[in-house]
């Protein structure tokens, strides 16, 4: 059993610096690894690690309490009413000892360091978000795929402000308590529209090189599709929300996209022009059904006004 110097939390729980959530959905898979990163992990100021299971059917539960028999960081806690990222994100914000919540997944991977990155940078700043690396956890054929613009630095919405991903995020307990957490109605992009609210506070991301995560992508076909249809779904309601606060966004040209599907049929002949093909046909399509959803909302909202 750790001891304190060791950065465990120990039984005051006023002393914890640090809670790691890591919203888990039948990750039985995969959770072995994260938790033995982060268990790997060594930081001067007492630390804790929260597994949130979002109703996992597999046996994410039973891997989760044998490293917590192990180790006194780890505490699982249940979140089997909605089936949401966000959620299972604050039931275990709601959950954690300490006023400094980090983020990561449980298909991912912390990098050395990561912990004492974000615990460090939580001192200082509010809303912080770290560097990722898509190569260590795939396959190249799903990284040419993929692309790496996720590993060049903070992303950001519609050239108007940076978002902190949720999966590789650090915040601020009282931040949430007033600003509010993670949208539930969200499916996918709720990192993004919390990003928002925080930024119209005045809080700006900081991006803190040391937190590097490998990030796992989707490496079967109908997983991917399903993902990039997610993604491309929420967009239209996030610039239906970017704007109703009176901010412009760019118009994006959605014509090219479906221009670029035709012209690059030939992509479907081998597995990563496959893979690159469905993730963009997945988000056009979501695009569309996104798009439609907010149509019906103006209409019935106008109905209503």
């Amino acid at each position: 059993m750790p001891n304190a110097t060791d950065g465990a939390a120990g039984d005051d729980a006023s002393d914890v610096a640090l809670t790691v959530v890591v919203p888990a959905h039948d990750a039985a898979a995969t959770i072995g690894a994260q938790l033995d990163a982060l268990l790997a992990q060594t930081w001067d100021r007492p630390w804790e690690i929260v597994v949130v299971d979002n109703g996992s059917r597999d046996a994410t539960r039973a891997v989760v309490e044998q490293y917590a028999r192990r180790d006194a960081r780890v505490r699982l806690v249940d979140a089997p009413e909605r089936g949401s990222a966000a959620y299972a994100r604050n039931t275990g914000i709601a959950a954690a000892r300490a006023e400094a919540v980090a983020m990561c997944d449980a298909d991912d991977v912390v990098h050395e360091g990561w912990v004492a990155a974000m615990g460090d940078a939580l001192r200082e700043h509010e809303l912080v978000t770290g560097r990722i690396d898509v190569h260590l956890l795939n396959p190249e054929w799903v990284v040419a795929s993929r692309g790496l613009a996720v590993e060049r630095g903070p992303m950001t919405f519609g050239d108007l402000f940076e978002f902190a991903n949720s999966g590789n995020m650090g915040v601020r307990k009282h931040v949430v308590e007033r600003f509010g957490a993670f949208d539930p109605a969200y499916a996918a992009g709720e990192d993004i529209e919390l990003s928002f609210r925080l930024w119209q506070a005045g809080i700006r991301v900081h991006y803190v090189e040391g937190a590097l995560l490998h990030y796992r992508y989707r490496d079967t076909l109908p997983a991917l599709w399903r993902q990039a249809r997610a993604y491309g779904r929420v967009q239209p309601a996030l610039v239906r929300t970017v704007e109703q606060a009176g901010y412009g966004v760019a118009p994006d040209r959605e014509w090219r996209r479906w221009l670029w599907l035709a012209r690059h049929a030939g992509l479907l002949t081998d597995r990563a022009g496959r893979a690159r093909w469905i993730g963009v046909a997945g988000g056009r399509v979501g695009r569309l059904e996104g798009a439609l959803d907010v149509a019906f909302r103006r209409r019935r909202d106008a109905r209503r006004g």
